[in-house]
């Protein structure tokens, strides 16, 4: 049998090829990086009042990875929620998720696991709703006594209405700059900032295109619509 050689031939410019292809991919983001310097817009940045924080800005380290667990473990409570009240009888006591709950059901960041060894191990408790005044239906989850450096306190506020046949669920959460902090006995807004917590104003990406790009056609729109409509009702008042 006669062998086959092959050889493999590269292009003279190969090299040239290659080099020209780099230069060009740098002179495109450096192009972009000078238009998003020249015609960026700071008006698209988050609105942030005193009384908040953002949590991209303001949120670092372990603080920020428990934000972002937190965030997603709100929904996860009201999940749980009904699945613990589905077969209550008429007149029994509805209940929230407690912590050795969550826990067990792995949710973060209640569930003691390495991740919550990384970022302080936060000690949580839960404030049970009252069942009449003020703050009736609301519920609270705290985390403090962390030992990470520079690390603060979360609380997870979950104000419970029941209108008609279905539930109306407000889902704050709050940061104190303070490591060690006591459960609140209000969950009101003013208490709150009163005693230091500052409500954690989320940052998405669109908030990001805003910032980079300015206001966007569907900030048009809706600075249209928002402008009929007080035409409108301002006419009939």
């Amino acid at each position: 049998m006669t062998a086959i050689a092959i050889q493999q031939v590269r292009p003279a410019g190969a090299r040239g090829e290659a080099l020209a292809m780099a230069a060009a991919t740098v002179l495109v983001a450096l192009g972009l990086a000078l238009w998003i310097q020249a015609h960026g817009t700071s008006g698209g940045r988050q609105q942030i009042y005193e009384w908040q924080v953002s949590a991209f800005e303001t949120l670092a380290g372990p603080d920020q990875a428990i934000y972002n667990a937190l965030d997603a473990a709100k929904y996860d409570i009201l999940y749980l929620y009904d699945d613990l009240n589905m077969m209550n009888q008429p007149g029994e006591t509805f209940r929230w998720p407690s912590i050795m709950e969550l826990e067990e059901f792995l949710v973060p960041p209640f569930v003691r696991d390495g991740s919550w060894k990384q970022n302080g191990s936060l000690q949580w408790s839960l404030h049970e709703p009252l069942d009449k005044g003020e703050m009736q239906g609301s519920v609270m989850y705290l985390g403090t006594g962390g030992s990470a450096a520079g690390q603060g306190s979360f609380l997870l506020v979950i104000g419970h209405v029941h209108a008609g046949f279905s539930n109306n669920n407000s889902l704050l959460i709050w940061w104190n700059a303070e490591p060690q902090v006591a459960m609140p006995q209000s969950g009101f807004n003013d208490s709150l900032i009163l005693q230091g917590w500052r409500q954690v104003v989320p940052y998405s990406g669109a908030t990001e295109i805003r910032r980079l790009f300015g206001p966007q056609p569907e900030d048009a729109a809706a600075a249209e619509s928002q402008d009929i409509a007080d035409e409108l009702f301002g006419g009939a008042q």
